[in-house]
């Protein structure tokens, strides 16, 4: 895990917005190459907003696929979701899961629910879904500019459409839990 954030004990997530961030605005976004919601890029400035993402760096994790946790590559990885997302019947192609948490590696995911309270309420209660996943396919959410927060750089065209988050939509997937995630971390 060389090259993770740590804050006190806990990992800090690659997707996580810091305290320093807070500026948000509206310019080109490289991962989704249109207009998006842009914030200020400061990574380890401040404090980590932890169950906030940062709007950059969780579209680049799923454009990129990369790790939630650790921001490498899922390319030949076991590849796995931790989310609340259930199964849709209005999908594009039949039933999938949408989601706009990154997949992780096997063995991320272990140490996710080994540290995130957030996670470990949830495998409490049953509420979240631990999924092994097969094949999936990246897909972009268009907003329209109504918020406040949201400002425009001078030199920016109008439009009324941009990007907000990255959604990744599972297609193929295997039931898991706690204790398959476990296993990973040996």
């Amino acid at each position: 895990m060389n090259g993770l954030r740590m804050f006190g004990n806990a990992p800090v997530p690659f997707t996580v917005s810091w305290s320093g961030e807070a500026d948000f605005y509206v310019a080109d976004c490289p991962h989704a190459r249109l207009r998006a919601i842009c914030q200020s890029v400061a990574p380890g400035s401040g404090k980590p907003q932890f169950g906030k993402p940062h709007s950059q760096r969780q579209r680049e994790a799923i454009a990129r696929r990369l790790c939630d946790l650790s921001g490498r590559s899922l390319k030949n990885r076991t590849k796995v979701s931790l989310s609340h997302a259930r199964v849709r019947s209005n999908g594009a192609e039949g039933p999938c899961i949408m989601q706009v948490e990154p997949l992780v590696h096997r063995e991320c995911g272990a140490r996710c629910i080994r540290f995130c309270p957030s996670l470990k309420r949830d495998i409490e209660t049953g509420s979240l879904m631990v999924r092994q996943i097969n094949r999936y396919r990246v897909q972009f959410a268009i907003r329209t500019r109504n918020t406040s927060r949201i400002t425009s750089p001078a030199t920016s065209p109008p439009t009324d459409r941009i990007v907000g988050h990255a959604k990744v939509e599972l297609r193929s997937w295997a039931d898991r839990d706690q204790a398959w995630l476990e296993r990973a971390a040996g």
